[in-house]
């Protein structure tokens, strides 16, 4: 597969552009948001809920081709239990349905917009792949924030590094810090700074663990503007 060389500049660049284009006031405001309407609207692709895998490794699914899967009928593994396969249209998104269950927003919130930049950025990236391939997108790809090295792991920090940007607006991530009288320079081992990250995550409907990443990220050094 092939991938491109965007910069972190670059990629929140494509992540402003993504927001202008679904609710361009999110970009300076903080509003409650429905993922699955900026599939509806920036998109136009199919998206449906499926226990991907019976142990949650895998959390979302990207169909660049038609083709087949296969899906389980429970979340976990009991015995007798068999996974079914079923019918994917070219462009759907399919996020795991323990994601909806849970009473956090964020983990879906996060794997709906990292499936969604996997449409907007990598499209040709597979475009040479087996007729019924389907890209997944684990849960330790998902959390990573290490270095990456294969063209897959690029991909894979790119829909990271665009969902985080599109979720947690750098100006908007600015002023919140500055409303609380901090900075990205937060001390998670003390306790007021934990507080702080929560009530970010709270405001901007992601889980602790990605309001972490993004403001590491912000730390080194995506410019503003």
């Amino acid at each position: 597969m092939i991938y491109y060389k965007y910069s972190p500049e670059q990629l929140e660049q494509k992540a402003e552009a993504l927001l202008r284009q679904f609710d361009e006031e999110r970009l300076t405001r903080i509003k409650p948001i429905d993922v699955y309407a900026v599939i509806e609207k920036c998109l136009d692709v199919p998206y449906d809920w499926k226990y991907l895998t019976p142990d949650q490794s895998i959390l979302g699914m990207t169909a660049f081709k038609s083709g087949c899967l296969w899906v389980w009928p429970t979340p976990y593994y009991r015995d007798g239990i068999l996974p079914y396969k079923i019918s994917v249209d070219a462009g759907t998104i399919l996020i795991d349905g323990t994601l909806t269950e849970a009473t956090n927003r964020g983990p879906e919130n996060f794997t709906v917009m990292h499936e969604v930049f996997h449409q907007v950025l990598h499209k040709r990236c597979f475009a040479h792949s087996n007729p019924d391939y389907t890209h997944t997108s684990t849960k330790r790809a998902l959390e990573s924030h290490m270095k990456p090295l294969s063209s897959l792991e690029i991909c894979e920090y790119q829909a990271n590094a665009c969902a985080a940007a599109f979720l947690m607006p750098r100006n908007l991530v600015a002023d919140r810090l500055k409303h609380y009288g901090v900075t990205y320079t937060l001390d998670f081992s003390r306790y007021r700074d934990r507080e702080i990250l929560s009530i970010l995550a709270d405001e901007f409907s992601v889980s602790k663990a990605a309001m972490k990443y993004r403001l590491i990220h912000l730390k080194h050094g995506v410019p503003g503007k």
